[in-house]
């Protein structure tokens, strides 16, 4: 299990630098936007740096099979659970780098005032759900069926995602929120307890299909 998740961290800093460079961007963008500008544009590039993080298990799924290294690696004393857990690890460390790095910069902006403690809150969770139920529904589906299909479903949750924060947010804008009725801690509590559990339920299910599936 070691050797595979060092083999795949290394897979992915070899072929996923942009995202890496990208997120750095997207960091410097939302710093110096903070959470006044009008066209949201600093909660966009926190929000498309999750996307392209909870690309990366994905992308290394996609890698194995066009170089047929998910056939190959059968040969090895690794198990089928070894080489599904090494890609949730990686999907994971990635989303935990990503969201601290936010968390930290919104933490930062509302102590200087320049973005609200719910927002912040708000974005957080946003990050957080994102992050975490995109792989969660589409990775079993990588290993059952192959990238293509995976794929196709972790596009469809993205723009659900995407429509109903925008559906929200137009709703019920940020200004619209009082601390004491939505705590920020219970906000990112109650928006972490969902996901985490649908990501670990997506893992024994992923695991299950793999074992099973003929390559």
């Amino acid at each position: 299990m070691k050797a595979l998740l060092l083999a795949d961290l290394y897979q992915t800093w070899i072929n996923c630098k942009f995202y890496l460079l990208f997120v750095a961007v997207a960091a410097v963008v939302t710093v110096a936007t903070g959470g006044s500008d009008e066209n949201n544009m600093g909660s966009f590039m926190s929000v498309y740096s999750m996307v392209m993080c909870s690309m990366m298990g994905m992308s290394l799924v996609q890698l194995d099979e066009a170089s047929h290294w998910n056939i190959y690696s059968q040969a090895l004393p690794a198990t089928r659970k070894d080489q599904v857990s090494s890609k949730y690890a990686v999907t994971l460390i990635c989303f935990g780098v990503v969201l601290a790095l936010f968390a930290v910069i919104f933490v930062t902006l509302a102590l200087l005032g320049r973005m609200l403690w719910v927002q912040a809150g708000v974005q957080l969770a946003i990050l957080a759900v994102l992050g975490l139920l995109a792989p969660a529904f589409s990775m079993p589906a990588m290993f059952r069926w192959g990238s293509n299909k995976g794929r196709v479903i972790f596009l469809a949750v993205i723009i659900a995602v995407g429509f109903g924060a925008g559906f929200f947010f137009s709703t019920f804008p940020f200004d619209s929120f009082s601390l004491p009725s939505i705590p920020v801690p219970v906000l990112i509590a109650l928006a972490a307890i969902i996901p985490v559990a649908l990501f670990i339920g997506s893992w024994f299910l992923a695991v299950r299909w793999y074992e099973n599936r003929d390559l």
